[in-house]
């Protein structure tokens, strides 16, 4: 350290207020509101071709009465077939053929809550895969009021911080 009158050795150490609650609670009630719209407007497709060294696959838990939805879409005209399992044994079978440029879709209902396993196998063409899961209870998207109900309570608190803080006024005496 040098004896120089400057502050320039003086790092971080500077001082701010401490954050407030109700400012908190806003910025958990906006996170959780962007983090839902994130978790939900996520669309995210697979790429399959014929070529392909391993079939497309995917596990999805289901409760009673969810629904997979299997997008195929077709950029060559493809041929193959979607087989779901459960506990190793065949649950569902879809087999496909779609034009150039063309698309088909699915849906399968589950009876019970287990592990299913989806696996997709081109027998020729490309295309992409989109596998979405339809909840028959919609407990993801209890976020949405949950973070706006935390947004709100930050705000209102918010409200009632500016309107209880003391105002400090000189007032200077007219001579």
């Amino acid at each position: 350290m040098c004896d120089c009158p400057c502050d320039c050795h003086m790092g971080a150490g500077g001082s701010a207020d401490a954050m407030k609650f109700s400012d908190v609670l806003i910025l958990v009630g906006i996170g959780m509101l962007c983090a839902g719209f994130i978790i939900h407007g996520w669309v995210e497709t697979t790429p399959i071709t014929e070529s392909d060294d391993k079939p497309y696959e995917k596990s999805v838990h289901l409760l009673k009465g969810d629904e997979l939805s299997i997008l195929i879409e077709c950029d060559d005209g493809c041929e193959g077939e979607a087989v779901i399992t459960k506990n190793s044994e065949q649950v569902h079978q879809f087999d496909f053929l779609v034009s150039s440029g063309g698309e088909t879709d699915d849906y399968f209902k589950s009876e019970a809550y287990d592990e299913y396993k989806l696996v997709i196998v081109l027998d020729s063409g490309s295309g992409e895969v989109d596998v979405d899961v339809k909840r028959a209870l919609m407990l993801d998207f209890i976020i949405y009021p949950i973070g706006v109900a935390i947004l709100i309570f930050g705000l209102q608190k918010r409200r009632s911080e500016i309107d209880s803080e003391s105002i400090d006024a000189e007032l200077e005496s007219l001579e």
